[in-house]
């Protein structure tokens, strides 16, 4: 069988993309929605942004939806509009700024070239809407499928007085993804018209041998697939579709059919799909270009793109669950390298344990432990003993141990001497035989401070005066391993 990841990547690749889904979402660049600044790629048909809570999953899905207007062969489609998404009132005076506008970029016939427009608010209203590309859009948040029994709906209410109407019988294809995601074996899937006076409605209904039974007695689960293949077979090709974390109420299997489901549909029906997750399972069956992850702190938003599932999930679980193994040498190799990646990539540190476990022939060992049983694990030795990339092996900035790279430094000397009034060299020449592991005890208690602080005052000064270039390729590594 033929893999749809590689099928859609071929139709989806720059000479195809217009052909076969016509005037896509190329990019959108946000600038100043609830504190969001940033340019968004999708460098996929399916595009799922995984993050903490708070950090614009569901601000970028609904700027997206809102780039299309309606199709002129609609009459019964409502489109989107930023007011739909962003009220302003007294009780939310800031869900955009002044100055804050929306660039959507879309794809065209002609390969690399690009159309731009921008919507911007002139005064109190938004422009730019009308010059926007045709497309039926449709938004997929958690009330887009609400069970009828939550929301009181009449078919439960006036259950004892509903009439029947016409049974609308389903497409195979949709009987048969829905048995396969859900993992059920169903005679019949279809929906039932119900009446009542003035009232008229349709009910999702399964069938599972002798028993037939309404989405009023599904689970939230079983309800919304039922819903959400239903609509992504039977709405238009080309469509987009921005969908609030698929996997609500959904296991693990069902996360990951749906998920070779939503890869099968957009190489069949050529849709775009937008959504937003917190789960590593969609994320690990996805193709690394869907994948883009969201890590903010204030106003800053930084988009990691193509990020490995576990690296993700290591984030989401806010360092419960770590990526990446690394085994070190002492505490104080842990330290350093540990200010190393904070100084080029802070959010990797949530992907990583750092373990000191003693010596080089020690590092050695605990590699090849871990990797006998499956674990992710690199070892990073001191800069004096080099690399051994075949196995895993790698080595901190510099060509000494890292105690004497970070306090032989001129910069770190000038700056020990300025703030505690010690003279390194001098204070070595007195203990020519000393350990380099000792030197941070030596230094610390001439200086009446305690070592952590110590060496945590060192390491930033030889960090400050260390250039990239000697330490990017590590943490390239690292990162890439996670």
């Amino acid at each position: 069988m033929s893999d749809p990841r590689k099928a859609l990547e071929q139709k989806f690749n720059d000479r195809n993309r217009y052909s076969n889904f016509g005037p896509i979402l190329r990019s959108i660049d946000i600038q100043g929605f609830r504190g969001v600044f940033k340019k968004i790629s999708f460098n996929h048909p399916i595009t799922a942004f995984s993050g903490l809570n708070g950090c614009g999953k569901s601000t970028i899905g609904q700027i997206a939806v809102c780039g299309y207007k309606k199709p002129s062969t609609s009459s019964n489609y409502r489109r989107y509009y930023i007011n739909d998404f962003f009220p302003y009132s007294v009780a939310d005076p800031n869900p955009f700024g002044p100055d804050s506008k929306v660039v959507y970029e879309y794809a065209t016939s002609t390969p690399l070239e690009s159309k731009t427009l921008t919507i911007s608010r002139a005064t109190s209203e938004w422009s730019g809407y009308k010059r926007q590309p045709e497309r039926f859009c449709y938004y997929i948040g958690i009330a887009a499928y609400l069970p009828k029994v939550e929301r009181r709906d009449f078919s439960v209410y006036l259950s004892r007085d509903i009439s029947l109407g016409d049974k609308r019988v389903l497409d195979e294809e949709v009987k048969s993804k829905v048995k396969i995601i859900l993992n059920q074996d169903y005679s019949d899937l279809f929906y039932q018209q119900i009446l009542h006076k003035n009232k008229d409605a349709q009910l999702g209904m399964a069938s599972k041998g002798s028993d037939t039974y309404s989405e009023n007695n599904m689970g939230f689960g079983e309800g919304r697939i039922f819903y959400l293949v239903n609509l992504l077979e039977n709405s238009p090709s080309q469509s987009l579709f921005v969908i609030e974390e698929p996997e609500t109420s959904l296991h693990e299997d069902a996360q990951h059919e749906f998920t070779k489901y939503l890869l099968e549909i957009c190489g069949r029906r050529n849709h775009q799909i937008v959504f937003s997750t917190h789960s590593s399972t969609i994320l690990n069956a996805l193709p690394p270009e869907s994948r883009q992850f969201i890590y903010r702190k204030g106003n800053e938003i930084e988009l990691y793109e193509s990020i490995s599932s576990t690296r993700a999930r290591s984030i989401l679980s806010r360092g419960h669950f770590r990526s990446l193994n690394i085994c070190v040498e002492d505490e104080f190799a842990k330290y350093l390298l540990t200010e190393i990646i904070r100084k080029e990539n802070q959010a990797l540190l949530k992907t990583i344990m750092i373990e000191s476990v003693g010596d080089t022939k020690a590092v050695l060992s605990a590699v090849r432990l871990l990797q006998k049983i499956s674990v992710n694990v690199i070892a990073i030795r001191d800069g004096d003993i080099g690399d051994d990339r075949a196995n895993s092996v790698y080595s901190l900035p510099g060509s000494l141990p890292p105690e004497k790279e970070v306090y032989l430094n001129p910069n770190v000397k000038g700056a020990i001497k300025c703030k505690y009034g010690i003279e390194i060299d001098a204070m070595l020449s007195l203990h020519p035989d000393l350990d380099h592991h000792d030197y941070t005890d030596l230094f610390s208690n001439e200086a009446e401070t305690d070592a952590a602080s110590f060496r945590s005052f060192a390491i930033d000064c030889y960090l400050s005066e260390l250039k990239k270039e000697d330490y990017l390729d590590l943490v390239s590594v690292i990162t890439e391993r996670c």
